[in-house]
């Protein structure tokens, strides 16, 4: 609950229009649209994606639907092989578990070792439905007020076609 009060509180300072929703625990994404829990916005899944060697980490954000092509990103983002982080990376980086991950949780890295990549498709969205770092609410903003936010963390964004 901490995290969701910091989040909250950052994007009302950061003058950020959002809408903010409460509701059971949702711990598949895949269970959003179904139970009208999208809010008639994009519902995404977030992966903490590094190297081998944890030299760089992308916190991705990418539609529900989507796969993302760790081939592909490392050839994008000229890294060497790339894996899913671990649950100790997640906790350290970003104060988050498994299931609750999300863009806006990126408030709790402040030395910025994470990289933001949203999927392309998002940049425009008028609708994006994510976690606010816990898996009992919603928040829902815009994409280019998501994008807003996260530059005014100071994050390096990406996009990319998932």
């Amino acid at each position: 609950m901490e995290n969701s009060k910091k989040i909250l509180n950052a994007l009302r300072s950061a003058g950020i229009k959002y809408e903010h929703y409460t509701h059971r625990a949702l711990t598949n994404v895949l269970d959003r649209k179904p139970l009208g829990l999208d809010y008639g916005g994009y519902t995404c899944k977030n992966l903490l994606i590094t190297t081998r060697n944890e030299a760089r980490f992308l916190l991705c954000m990418l539609p529900a639907e989507k796969e993302a092509d760790l081939k592909a990103m490392r050839d994008r983002f000229q890294t060497a092989r790339l894996c899913f982080a671990s649950d100790e990376a997640l906790l350290r980086l970003l104060d988050q578990v498994k299931g609750s991950v999300g863009v806006l949780s990126a408030i709790n890295d402040p030395g910025n070792t994470v990289e933001i990549v949203l999927d392309s498709e998002l940049k425009n969205a008028a609708r994006i439905a994510m976690h606010p770092g816990v898996i009992t609410e919603t928040v829902v903003l815009s994409g280019s007020e998501l994008e807003r936010f996260v530059l005014g963390l100071g994050k390096k964004l990406h996009y990319f076609d998932f």
